[in-house]
């Protein structure tokens, strides 16, 4: 049972990319379950056929297209498509992220400029043509999936940080520039969340890893959901330019004496 009224998005589309697999399929569905009609992007035809099959399973209002979001074309033709389906957008989740963890010394100058490409200008492209093409007449919101650990050093996540630190500053400035026309642009910081596959490359680098925040224990995708969920609501309308951080504390456990 859902903390949320199931009707509190009845009437709103949303956007979300990455949205075939992991966090972002969770997030489709909490929208979904909430009203929302969705459309979900991503660069694979199966993992879509496959989610959108899930989706429309649950009940749920589903359209899907291929996009690469590094590619503006493609990301404009993606908007275009959606106005064309559903004549409005209201909610835009920039989800769609590279990752793989590895030390400085082994990221090759096309990894890294392929994290930052997807993560960080992606958002922006994506950002960017639904502001043109809509946003900015009708208002609405976006919410950037980011991470907890760019603001300090991260060993082996050094192209992810460096990505997610722009998207933060991204996030900020959107926020500021696009607060009169009516658009919230918030963030959401994932910590260690179970069943995705980024946990399950760091669990193989480190076993303990994400059980040792402050609350003990590894997050869930739908965790990840109810805060996007919260952000896009009526109940978040004064809160914009803002990056909450969803990882059990991760983030405030300077010393990493969280379990003693």
């Amino acid at each position: 049972m859902s903390t949320f009224n199931p009707t509190m998005l009845q009437g709103k589309v949303a956007l979300i990319t990455g949205g075939a697999t992991g966090i972002g399929k969770q997030i489709a569905i909490t929208l979904g379950q909430h009203g929302a009609n969705l459309f979900i992007a991503s660069r694979k035809q199966e993992k879509l056929e496959a989610a959108q099959a899930e989706l429309s399973a649950l009940g749920l209002h589903c359209h899907f297209i291929c996009c690469d979001v590094r590619n503006s074309d493609e990301v404009e033709a993606m908007i275009a498509a959606l106005l064309k389906q559903y004549g409005q957008l209201d909610i835009v989740i920039n989800n769609a992220a590279g990752n793989f963890p590895a030390p400085i010394s082994n990221i090759s100058y096309n990894g890294f400029k392929t994290i930052v490409d997807i993560d960080l200008l992606g958002s922006y492209n994506v950002t960017k043509a639904a502001f043109e093409a809509c946003l900015k007449q009708q208002g609405g919101n976006i919410v950037n999936i980011t991470a907890p650990f760019q603001n300090g050093g991260a060993s082996f996540q050094a192209h992810v940080a460096a990505a997610k630190a722009g998207l933060d500053s991204l996030t900020r400035s959107c926020a500021v520039e696009f607060g009169r026309q009516g658009i919230r642009v918030n963030a959401v910081a994932p910590g260690a969340t179970g069943d995705t596959e980024g946990m399950e490359r760091f669990a193989e680098a480190s076993p303990e890893y994400g059980v040792n925040c402050p609350l003990g224990f590894v997050g869930h995708k739908s965790d990840i959901a109810n805060a996007v969920l919260f952000l896009v609501s009526d109940a978040a309308a004064y809160i914009t330019g803002q990056i909450i951080c969803v990882d059990g504390g991760s983030s405030v456990d300077l010393l990493k004496m969280g379990q003693i």
